[in-house]
């Protein structure tokens, strides 16, 4: 019998592996193909393939003591290339790139896989269980190791003619080439701080030192919302989307939004041609999102197709 098949007559007893793989921890649970999660934990991202392909198939067996599964899910960094299997793009996991990662996943897991961008998991898994749910166009930004984007139009993500829908961290910001990632992202604006301290800050540290009237810290925070902003506020004219959700582990601080908002404001004000302020959104699942979002691409890719009358 086809995986397909099983998919289509026992979908509400699946119980899928989903893996977020992220630049620094790869996020993993337990998640029926309903998308309950009922066992997660987390691992340090290996140095190398290799590694990485060991630590997979530790994480598989710790949890098949527990639970039947029934297939494994993939949120990656990248460009996922469901034609080669290869991850396309770049990202913060180099090694993530050179081989066909699905191909060599399941050939790890033995399991049936799928696998798509992070931030185009975060989208489905708000549009099929979170804030998103009653929407149909919506525009996902997530803030980690790098600024990542989706873009959901009629319901369905919006991939592009090259694969780069969403791609929005590769937007230049300013004359000096700076991209939406380079400039706003929580890694690189700890960077920047540690650079200037001469001591490494992670991006908690810094809003922590911000908040307590640290100079240097309180400059670059300001800088981050400033051009978060101004990315924001340009991609809402650019799409017009019913809301922008914001996901990543920064954009849990109560104060993300609002601060967001402070620099939107006063672009508003600057622009006397348009007052249209953009609907911010936090994401309902936060670091569970990911893994909620690449089960439902896993539910879609399996899907058994429509017979054809003969």
């Amino acid at each position: 019998m086809a995986f397909s098949e099983v998919v289509g007559r026992e979908r509400k007893h699946l119980n899928l592996l989903a893996f977020d793989i992220g630049g620094t921890t790869i996020k993993h649970g337990v998640v029926t193909a309903k998308g309950d999660i009922l066992q997660k934990g987390s691992d340090v991202t290996p140095a190398s393939m290799a590694l990485l392909f060991e630590l997979l198939q530790d994480i598989k067996r710790r949890y098949t003591a527990d639970y039947t599964l029934s297939g494994a899910a993939f949120s990656t960094p990248g460009i996922p290339n469901q034609t080669t299997g290869f991850i396309d793009g770049g990202s913060a996991i180099p090694y993530l790139h050179e081989v066909p990662f699905k191909p060599k996943a399941q050939e790890c897991m033995q399991l049936a896989v799928s696998f798509e961008n992070d931030a185009n998991c975060a989208a489905l898994a708000e549009m099929w269980l979170g804030r998103a749910k009653k929407m149909k166009d919506i525009i996902m930004v997530v803030s980690g190791s790098g600024i990542g984007g989706a873009v959901i139009k009629d319901g369905t993500l919006h991939r592009g003619a090259n694969g780069y829908g969403g791609e929005f961290g590769y937007m230049v910001m300013n004359k000096g080439g700076e991209t939406f990632s380079g400039i706003t992202s929580p890694v690189e604006l700890a960077k920047r701080v540690s650079a200037a301290k001469r001591t490494n800050v992670d991006a908690v540290r810094v809003f922590e030192l911000a908040e307590n009237g640290d100079e240097v810290a309180s400059r670059e925070v300001d800088r981050h919302f400033y051009y978060l902003a101004v990315g924001l506020y340009n991609l809402q004219f650019a799409y017009d989307p019913e809301a922008i959700l914001i996901g990543g582990a920064i954009s849990e601080r109560s104060d993300y939004i609002p601060r967001i908002y402070e620099k939107i404001d006063l672009l508003i004000k600057a622009n006397s041609m348009a007052n249209l302020r953009p609907n911010l959104c936090k994401c309902r699942f936060g670091n569970d999102a990911n893994l909620i979002g690449a089960v439902a691409y896993f539910n879609q890719s399996f899907r058994p197709k429509p017979e054809i009358a003969g």
